[in-house]
């Protein structure tokens, strides 16, 4: 495997102030203003990565751009090759892009959903340490920030691709009564990328924000009620991944879910397979 975790993504919301604001009070990332004459609005922390999201202003909210984080130079011209064999466009990152993105060298390209896909390395950490203003511990490390899942029409087409050309595992399938998901892995973590077939809109569903304990599960979801933030789904045990969470509505519209408790794959032991129920709950909210 030639990607290592997921790095960042970038979120387009109509009100970048307020989703900024639920980061900070509701969620516990860090949130830093960026610069006035950018098009990114604000930047947030949950580790000693310099941000691991950012905001943009935009019609619709969701993912704009997912990077992906490689072990080095090497790694991401091997990837370069696999992607133009594949027929995929690659563009190499500017000394700007890689400078607003603090990495040492990234190329990018248009991925699954028309999204912005890139590829990086040699990311600059922060001089200063990450500390939660709600005192949260995120769990990232060598397994990058949580996950993103994407629902969209043409689910094989995404799931050929990012297995195919990217190199992801499939970890599993799951087929709910709202959907089939696949879930794509890279690193230890269950999945870092999965997708849902959808025929009714394409977009995202939600990101995974993963927590060290259950009880900051909990207190996530006293804040949800405390600042009157809508669930999604409601508390429960996914049968998959092990994932002790809750979902809910962001204020761009697509989910968030706080978790605790994900299980840690062996690649050399695990094996693949569907799932028709959760253990418990996640039950949704209309």
């Amino acid at each position: 495997m030639t990607i290592q975790s997921l790095g960042y993504v970038g979120i387009g919301t109509p009100d970048p102030t307020a989703w900024a604001e639920y980061a900070q009070k509701v969620i516990g990332l860090a949130v830093e203003p960026a610069e006035p004459e950018g098009s990114v609005r604000y930047r947030l922390r949950m580790d000693q990565h310099p941000f691991r999201m950012w905001l943009t202003q935009a019609p619709a909210g969701g993912v704009t751009v997912i990077g992906w984080e490689v072990r080095d130079a090497t790694a991401i011209d091997e990837m370069t090759v696999r992607l133009k064999e594949a027929g995929v466009d690659v563009a190499v990152g500017t000394d700007e892009e890689c400078q607003d993105r603090q990495v040492t060298r990234m190329v990018h390209f248009t991925g699954p959903l028309g999204i912005r896909t890139e590829l990086f390395c040699g990311r600059r950490l922060a001089p200063s340490q990450f500390v939660s203003p709600l005192g949260v511990d995120f769990v990232t490390g060598e397994q990058g920030l949580g996950h993103v899942v994407m629902k969209t029409p043409h689910v094989q087409k995404a799931v050929d691709f990012y297995c195919e050309i990217l190199g992801f595992r499939l970890s599993d399938t799951a087929d709910y009564p709202w959907g089939t998901f696949y879930f794509l892995g890279c690193n230890p973590r269950h999945h870092s990328v999965a997708f849902i077939r959808s025929y009714k809109n394409e977009g995202t569903h939600h990101i995974l924000c993963e927590v060290t304990t259950p009880e900051d599960v909990g207190r996530a979801l006293d804040r949800t009620r405390e600042h009157g933030i809508p669930l999604m789904a409601t508390l429960g045990k996914h049968a998959n991944d092990g994932m002790f969470s809750f979902y809910m509505t962001s204020p761009a519209g697509f989910g968030i879910e706080i978790g605790a408790g994900g299980v840690q794959v062996d690649e050399s032991t695990w094996v693949s397979r569907t799932y028709t129920a959760d253990i418990w709950g996640h039950h949704p909210v209309d």
